[in-house]
C-alpha cells in the first residue's frame, strides 16, 4: 500500500529518506536487532505490537523486484543472493515506516484537514487533461487499486504527520563553511589538456597477406566466424492479450470502455522552455535585446550571471507546472524559437524562449479503435486465462503435443529456427507472439530443454503461460574459410592499423613523461597538438571521452595518458590546473551547501529512522517471510 502511494505521490517530501533508507541497508540482510519469531500466518512482521500484513510485503516486494527485474535480460536467471537482498530492504523499509508511524501517533502529531487536502491534490497521477486536480481522475485511480478516499486520507494524514517529525529531527543539518568551500574546490577546479589524436582512418590499410597468414588469424579468433547454436523450436503462449484477439466484442461495449478511460490517452500541450529572471525591467529588457538578436544560450547564461540574473529550463512542461501564471501565459502563447518578454510578475520580470512544443492530445475512438479493442479484450480475458491454462495443463499432461493445441483455447503458435539472443538464421528477429519479458525466459527454456523433454506449461511474467518443444539442435560450426575470406581480410587490416595506432601514441606518450613536452615530442609526427576547453569532472565536452577526462583529474602538470576510442588512440599530456574562488560564483556555492545540506539530512534521517525502528522492537514471522521471498519453482 505504501509502495503506491509513494509512487503517486511524486514530490513527497520524505521520500528522500526511504530512498536513502533502503540504500543503507543494501546487502545488511535483515537487521541484527530484529527478532525472528513465529507468529501470524497472516503477517511477515510485528512492530510495536502492530502487524505488517502478508500481502501488504508481498505486494511491496513484488514492485521492488520488477525493479530490479529490468537489470537482467532473463529475469528468471536473478541470483538468489540478489533476490533475498531485496526482499531484506522491503522488510527493512515496511518495518521503519511502521516504526515511524507509532512514533507520530505516541508523539501526538496530527495533520489538519487542509495539509491533507494539499497533499492529495499536488499529486500528479489526479490531474486532469489541464494539468490540474481532477476529482473524477482521483476516485478512478484509488478504485483501480482497491483504496476507498477515506482510506487513502488516512493514509496521507499519517505521512503528513510523520513528515513533521522527520522535518524536526533535521531542522539544524548545516554543512561548516570549511566543509561547502572544500566541495566547491573539488567540484569547480577546471583543467585543461594538451590532446593529440591517431586515429585509425588516418592510416592506410596494409596490403593483404598471403591465405596462409589469414587462415592463421581466423584460426586465432575462431569465435568471431563460428556460427551460433541454432535450435527449431515449436511454441505456444496463452496470455490474456492471445485470448483477447479472439473474443467477440460488441461496439457498444468499445465505446463504453473508451469513454470511461480516454482520460489515460489525453495529454496538455507541453513544452521546452529557457528562462531568465532578473529584479528589473531594464536589465529584463537588455537581455531580451541581446537574445533576440542571435545570442546563444550558452552566453545568454553567461550574461545574466554577470548581470545578477538567473538562468533556468524547464524541459517539457505543462503550463500548469509553471509556477508563475504570467510567465505560463506569456511561454504557451509564443511561437516556437521565439523570444518573449520582459514579461512582469511578483517576483521580478522575465525573459522566455520556447525550444520545443509537444502539441496536446486529444485522440478519438477512430484513432484507438485497434488499442480500444486489444485493452478490453485484455481485461475479459483476464477472468479466462487461468482456467485455459489449466485446460492447456491437462492437455499436456495428457501426453498432446504443441501442435495438437484446440484452435478456441485463445493460444498463439509459433515455429521456426533461431539462436540464444532470438534471431534467426538470416539475422532477423524471430516473430515470438509474447512480450519481451515472457520472450526471453521462453528462448532461454528453449536452449536449456533436450529433444527428449515431455512438453510443460510454464507461467511467466505478466501472467502469460507458454511451453516449448525442441525439435532440433543445429551445433555451432565453424564456417568455411572460402565464405568469410573477404571478413577475415577486413579483420586483419584493422587489427594491423589498430596496433600501429597504438603504437604511435604509447610512443608519443612515453616522450612526454620522459620529460618532453608535448608539443616536442609530437613535432615533425604529422599530428596536431590541441588543447581543451577548461574540463570539469562533472560536464561532458564534444570531442572528450568521458573517461579521459576522470583520469585527467589524477595526472600531476605535464604527466600523459592515452585511451582507446572508437576512432582511434588519444593522448592527452595535463596542461594547466585553474582553482576556483568560492566567492567568484556565489550561485554554485549555494548549490553545493544546499546539496551537503540534503546529504546530512540524509544521513541523520536514516540514523533516526533506524533508532526508532530498533525502539519499537520489531518481530519476523520467519516462516511467512521464507514462503513471501521463495524463488518460484522452489
Amino acid at each position: 500500500m505504501l509502495g503506491f502511494f509513494r509512487k503517486l505521490a511524486g514530490t513527497w517530501p520524505a521520500r528522500i529518506f526511504f530512498i536513502a533508507l533502503a540504500a543503507a541497508f543494501v546487502g545488511w540482510g535483515v537487521s541484527s536487532k530484529v527478532n525472528l519469531t513465529g507468529g501470524d500466518a497472516n503477517s511477515v512482521a510485528t512492530v510495536g505490537g502492530k502487524s505488517i500484513a502478508a500481502q501488504d510485503f508481498n505486494q511491496a516486494f513484488r514492485e521492488d523486484m520488477q525493479r530490479v527485474a529490468q537489470r537482467y535480460p532473463d529475469p528468471t536467471q536473478i541470483p538468489a543472493e540478489v533476490r533475498q537482498s531485496v526482499a531484506n530492504q522491503t522488510l527493512e523499509r515496511l518495518i521503519t515506516q511502521q516504526a515511524l508511524d507509532i512514533e507520530a501517533k505516541d508523539m501526538g502529531l496530527a495533520a489538519p484537514d487542509a495539509a491533507v487536502q494539499d497533499e492529495i491534490t499536488a499529486m500528479p497521477a489526479f490531474a486532469g487533461m489541464d494539468g490540474k486536480f481532477d476529482h473524477n481522475q482521483y476516485l478512478q485511480v484509488l478504485s483501480q487499486h482497491s483504496l476507498t478516499p477515506q482510506r487513502f486520507q488516512d493514509l496521507i494524514r499519517m505521512d503528513v504527520a510523520k513528515n513533521q517529525i522527520l522535518k524536526t529531527v533535521t531542522a539544524g543539518a548545516t554543512p561548516s563553511d570549511l566543509m561547502v568551500n572544500l566541495v566547491y574546490g573539488y567540484l569547480y577546479q577546471t583543467r585543461s589538456a594538451d590532446l593529440v589524436s591517431f586515429p585509425f582512418k588516418s592510416y592506410p590499410a596494409p596490403a593483404a597477406p598471403s591465405d596462409a597468414t589469414l587462415q592463421r588469424y581466423a584460426a586465432n579468433n575462431v569465435a568471431r566466424y563460428t556460427s551460433p547454436e541454432y535450435r527449431r523450436i515449436k511454441a505456444v503462449i496463452l496470455s490474456p492479450a492471445t485470448i483477447g484477439r479472439g473474443m467477440n466484442l460488441s461496439d457498444a461495449d468499445l465505446h463504453a470502455w473508451f469513454e470511461a478511460h480516454k482520460s489515460e490517452f489525453q495529454s496538455p500541450e507541453k513544452r521546452s522552455l529557457q528562462v531568465i529572471t532578473t529584479g528589473t525591467k531594464e536589465t529584463a529588457q537588455a537581455l531580451a535585446d541581446a537574445w533576440k538578436a542571435g545570442a546563444s544560450w550558452d552566453a545568454m547564461q553567461a550574461s545574466a550571471k554577470a548581470k545578477g540574473a538567473t538562468a533556468t529550463e524547464l524541459d517539457n512542461t505543462t503550463s500548469a507546472a509553471i509556477p508563475a501564471p504570467e510567465l505560463a501565459k506569456a511561454a504557451f502563447a509564443a511561437l516556437l524559437d521565439s523570444v518573449t518578454g520582459p514579461i512582469e510578475e511578483p517576483l521580478g520580470f522575465q525573459v522566455v524562449r520556447v525550444t520545443s512544443v509537444t502539441p496536446a492530445k486529444h485522440p478519438t475512438y477512430a484513432d484507438l479503435a485497434d488499442t480500444v479493442r486489444t485493452r478490453l479484450g485484455e481485461e475479459r480475458a483476464a477472468d479466462l486465462i487461468d482456467e485455459r491454462a489449466q485446460k492447456l495443463q491437462d492437455l499436456f499432461a495428457g501426453g498432446s503435443h504443441i501442435d495438437e493445441v484446440p484452435a478456441d483455447m485463445g493460444a498463439a503458435g509459433a515455429e521456426g529456427t533461431l539462436d540464444a539472443q532470438g534471431n534467426k538464421q538470416d539475422g532477423g528477429r524471430a516473430p515470438i507472439p509474447a512480450p519481451d519479458n515472457v520472450r526471453t525466459q521462453l528462448i532461454a527454456d528453449a536452449f536449456k530443454a533436450a529433444k527428449s523433454d515431455t512438453t510443460q506449461l510454464v507461467e511467466g511474467p505478466d501472467h502469460v503461460w507458454y511451453a516449448v518443444a525442441v525439435q532440433d539442435i543445429i551445433k555451432p560450426e565453424v564456417k568455411p574459410f572460402e565464405t568469410i575470406r573477404a571478413q577475415v581480410l577486413a579483420d586483419w587490416q584493422a587489427a594491423q592499423v589498430r596496433k600501429q595506432s597504438e603504437t604511435d601514441a604509447t610512443k608519443l606518450m612515453t616522450l612526454v613523461n620522459g620529460g618532453q613536452s608535448i608539443a616536442t615530442a609530437a613535432w615533425g609526427s604529422g599530428h596536431q597538438v590541441q588543447r581543451t576547453p577548461p574540463l570539469t569532472r562533472n560536464k561532458a565536452i564534444r570531442g572528450v571521452p568521458v573517461e579521459l577526462i576522470q583520469v585527467i583529474f589524477t595526472l600531476k602538470k605535464g604527466q600523459a595518458t592515452m585511451v582507446e576510442t572508437s576512432e582511434g588512440f588519444l593522448v592527452a599530456a595535463l596542461a594547466e590546473i585553474t582553482r576556483p574562488d568560492p566567492k567568484s560564483d556565489p550561485s554554485a556555492l549555494s548549490d553545493v551547501r544546499t546539496g551537503l545540506t540534503h546529504a546530512l539530512q540524509d544521513d541523520i534521517l536514516v540514523s533516526y529512522g533506524t533508532a526508532v525502528r530498533d525502539a519499537a522492537h520489531p518481530g519476523v514471522n520467519s516462516k511467512v517471510f521464507e514462503q513471501v521471498t521463495k524463488t518460484p519453482g522452489e
